[in-house]
């Protein structure tokens, strides 16, 4: 195990004042955005099949079910904020941990910066004089949550329970019309049962799905500001995955069955299409004022949670110790910072797509990383402290492992472009651990 920097004196300290609330409301947060409002359309139309469809829907709940068992545990007997990097870390040392703490990060900020133009886009519905001002407005959200966050934990806590508690009733509501107003034979065209679909049809579409799932771990990067961690972590994991697998099965479900997979296929936001039968300009603007706020949700939890990483990496010697830095509000000033001005870039740019494509392999790479690090901790440090145990063990966490490294493999056989990145990635990686070491030993023999 590497070793750990001792804490250093700063203006403030993390606050521990988080629960269960919060802990749903960010995983809920970070999930339902963008992805649920454009997914559907993109699958329909290569999977046209429905029981498939709902299927792997239902799959991807599972698979998530499978990795918060673990996450669980690895989180409450590491109680410290940081997520995924800090398990790397303490099970494989400098270089994995450096590759999953670069990796979450780089995917967070594309998060941050794409949720902020997809802000930018819904805002013309409601305000058609801010058409031509998308880049504008999306900087303008990145640069308000950011302000509010750096005022303290405290206050990014309300904005991400008020924006999870809005787009979670916006959704129920809009479930609940799309029945209303639909015809009750419903109005899809029958489904070929012979229809040809291809395995790379599949899995772009099981990719979609994943990528809809992620952030549902969003609560192990405050595990060290909750109040009773062992206990809030597990359920905060296990209901924010809950609420969003009820929300998903029912959106899709309910835009099958009034649109049809047809009609779902046609359009890029078939929930218009259905808005439309409600009547009246008030079913779109509450939607588009809906989409708003569930992509600022998506803003506001990649802002929390990307800076406790670099906090986590300072920590550990890993960058330098001013990224340690905690206002008197429990927000880490410096690596808030530096995480608003690279997603700020990304935005500005638009570089955030390319960033998504590179690291969309690495997303899989780091889950095998994580579900090994699992089992190095078991077997080498059984007397670790686990409020929480992995259920099923060792069959279902190795059931886990089994699917990521399939997953891994597919992935890497069609994106040659991704498999590149992570190569090039673990080779800077080596090279920052061996600096860092030198750095480390260097300052150890000064003093």
């Amino acid at each position: 195990m590497s070793t750990t920097a001792a804490p250093r004196r700063t203006r403030g300290h993390l606050l521990k004042i988080l629960g269960i609330a919060f802990g749903i409301a960010i995983s809920v947060g970070n999930m339902i955005g963008s992805g649920i409002l454009r997914a559907p359309a993109s699958i329909a139309s290569t999977v046209p099949d429905t029981a498939l469809i709902m299927a792997l829907w239902v799959l991807g709940g599972l698979h998530v079910l499978l990795t918060i068992n673990i996450e669980a545990e690895l989180a409450t007997a590491v109680p410290q904020s940081g997520g995924h990097y800090l398990y790397a870390h303490r099970a494989f040392g400098d270089v994995a941990g450096l590759v999953v703490g670069w990796s979450v990060w780089m995917s967070k900020l594309a998060g941050i910066a794409s949720a902020s133009i997809a802000a930018a886009e819904f805002l013309p519905l409601l305000w058609p004089a801010a058409a031509g001002y998308r880049l504008v407005v999306a900087l303008l959200v990145q640069l308000l949550i950011y302000s509010l966050n750096a005022l303290g934990l405290r206050e990014g806590r309300v904005i991400q329970e008020g924006t999870s508690l809005i787009k979670t009733l916006m959704l129920i509501a809009f479930v609940g019309a799309a029945f209303a107003v639909a015809a009750p034979a419903g109005v899809a065209a029958p489904v070929s049962a012979g229809s040809a679909i291809g395995w790379a049809a599949i899995i772009g579409a099981y990719a979609l799905i994943k990528g809809a799932y992620s952030g549902f771990d969003s609560p192990v990067y405050f595990t060290e500001e909750n109040e009773r961690p062992s206990v809030s972590i597990p359920w905060s994991l296990a209901m924010g995955l809950l609420t969003s697998f009820i929300l998903y099965v029912a959106v899709n479900g309910v835009l099958i069955y009034a649109l049809g997979l047809p009609g779902v296929a046609a359009t890029p936001l078939p929930f218009n299409t259905i808005l439309t039968r409600v009547g009246g300009v008030l079913p779109g603007l509450l939607f588009a004022a809906g989409a708003i706020v569930s992509v600022a949700g998506v803003v506001n939890s990649g802002a929390m949670s990307a800076p406790r990483i670099l906090f986590a990496l300072s920590r550990n010697r890993l960058l330098p110790g001013i990224f340690q830095s905690v206002n008197k509000g429990g927000s880490p000033d410096m690596a808030m910072l530096a995480t608003a001005v690279a997603s700020l870039a990304l935005a500005a740019t638009g570089s955030f797509a390319l960033v998504f494509g590179l690291i969309a392999l690495m997303d899989t790479v780091v889950a095998v990383l994580i579900d090994s690090a699992f089992f190095v901790l078991r077997r080498r440090e059984p007397e670790l402290v686990r409020p929480f145990r992995a259920r099923g063990y060792p069959l279902l966490p190795a059931l886990l492992l089994a699917v990521d490294l399939v997953l891994l493999v597919l992935f890497a056989a069609s994106d040659h472009l991704g498999l590149g990145f992570a190569v090039v990635l673990t080779l800077a990686s080596i090279l920052f651990a061996a600096a860092a070491r030198r750095t480390r030993n260097m300052n150890a023999a000064k003093g």
